[in-house]
């Protein structure tokens, strides 16, 4: 164990200071749209459910790296997401009607580690189509539930600790990224990511008054998010000179191999 502690930040200085990458570290903020439903966002759930389109937010850390012998790169991720879901649920009892409006509030942490494929659009602008797993952590659910059976209605107080969803899920994840560099040690971005929870999070044998809560066909975790921030960069003296970046690459080698502008 105490070799693998002295190695990871031997491995952490080697990635900083190789001579065929640039690092760089960001930070990021995202208005995003959740869902937690079934396959389709949004549907009918079950019986009488119906989700709403529900806006929410995060914000996290990323690590980036890409390497200056092919447009590739990875990125590191940790984020904190608040994935919340409006729902109308309706009933019926004595043959009367009732709508009630709920929420299910959930808190995750996440871990991801995404690979990058990048190319330069113009002089200072870099495209980057990103996809890969993530691993999220349930660290809170505060919402209400609701359970159905025909003339039986329960709405469910939130509930502490939590008995209703699984504490882990994997998601997968897909984007597409602009990167601006407006200093040699300075890029802002914006992308759209798309994140989605590829197991179910319900706890399928939960109960409440012997009467089942899930009846449904699985719930998974969906978003929809702009994440806009910025990163810092280690600046080389080759910055920006990623092979994608076939303009200033072009120059670069002709100033370096010619001496010609």
């Amino acid at each position: 164990m105490r070799k693998i502690t002295l190695l990871l930040p031997t491995i952490l200085l080697a990635i900083v200071f190789s001579a065929a990458a640039q690092l760089k570290i960001g930070a990021t903020y995202f208005p995003q749209l959740s869902s937690t439903s079934s396959i389709i966002p949004f549907k009918k759930d079950i019986l009488n459910n119906h989700n709403l389109p529900t806006f929410t937010s995060g914000a996290g850390a990323l690590f980036t790296y890409d390497s200056h012998v092919k447009p590739f790169g990875v990125q590191l991720g940790i984020l904190y997401s608040s994935q919340n879901q409006k729902f109308i649920y309706t009933y019926q009892i004595n043959d009367k009607n009732y709508h009630d409006d709920n929420n299910k509030l959930f808190d995750y942490l996440k871990f991801s580690l995404l690979a990058r494929k990048s190319g330069y659009v113009s002089k200072f602008v870099k495209a980057v189509f990103f996809a890969g797993p993530q691993f999220s952590y349930l660290l809170h659910y505060r919402g209400g539930l609701t359970v159905y059976e025909p003339n039986v209605y329960f709405d469910l107080p939130p509930t502490s600790p939590n008995v209703y969803f699984k504490k882990y899920t994997i998601d997968a994840v897909i984007g597409y990224s602009l990167e601006y560099a407006i200093h040699k040690n300075f890029d802002v971005f914006a992308s759209l990511r798309l994140d989605y929870g590829l197991n179910n999070i319900e706890q399928t044998g939960a109960i409440y008054n012997n009467v089942k809560v899930f009846t449904g066909g699985g719930a998974h975790q969906m978003t929809l998010a702009l994440q806009i921030g910025g990163y810092y960069v280690f600046h080389r003296k080759d910055h920006l000179l990623l092979p994608g970046n076939s303009w200033r690459y072009r120059n670069y080698k002709k100033r370096k191999i010619t001496g010609r502008k």
